[in-house]
């Protein structure tokens, strides 16, 4: 998994929809787009799930993101009065599934020489 932590003061939860679109399509390109659905995460509030869509108009879950929550900004020694911020964490495998248009999962972890030699 790939794990990102932006804080700092005035972070909204539109840096964190903007950052995970700008990631989709510098890594997956142009042709893709994100969403993002509520979600529940104990370390984050609000918390979403992403999803990135593909050229094809069919969505893929990439992972988790929210704004940190209060208690984890005080654990760390931070007023949440003044500061914010979000987090992310992307599924490496899912990543790889999209970007090189892979039809199933589980191919990723079947041990083929033939489907790895692709890459």
């Amino acid at each position: 998994q790939i794990e990102g932590l932006v804080v700092d003061r005035d972070i909204t939860l539109a840096d964190l929809a903007g950052t995970i679109e700008a990631f989709t399509h510098a890594f997956f390109g142009p042709g893709f787009s994100s969403r993002l659905r509520p979600s529940y995460f104990p370390f984050t509030e609000p918390s979403a799930e992403f999803d990135v869509q593909r050229p094809d108009g069919s969505w893929l879950e990439l992972g988790g993101c929210g704004m940190v929550h209060p208690n984890v900004l005080r654990a760390g020694g931070l007023d949440p009065a003044e500061w914010s911020g979000f987090a992310f964490g992307f599924g490496i495998d899912r990543m790889a599934v999209m970007r090189h248009q892979v039809d199933d999962l589980r191919d990723m972890y079947a041990d083929d020489i033939r489907f790895a030699a692709q890459f």
